[in-house]
């Protein structure tokens, strides 16, 4: 069974949270950097780097179908 992990790596000046993203899955790692707003509680950061994740998880999944599809194609 796939985890994740959350790490905040950095506070910016400009209110900018950096957090650092692992997935740990059955076919492998990986790890990220996401950069969200300051939400102003440490609940609200991790649920806005994993709405970003999960944008960023479907993004990948759309690409990599449409790649998948194009070499099915002869």
């Amino acid at each position: 069974m796939a985890g994740i992990e959350i790490r905040k790596v950095e506070e910016r000046l400009d209110h900018r949270l950096l957090f650092s993203v692992r997935l740990n899955a059955e076919h492998g790692a990986i790890e990220f950097p996401i950069g969200v707003a300051d939400q102003g509680s440490a609940t609200k950061n991790e649920s806005a780097v994993l709405a970003s994740a999960l944008g960023l998880a479907e993004e990948f999944a759309t690409t990599v179908r449409r790649q998948l599809d194009a070499s099915a194609r002869p």
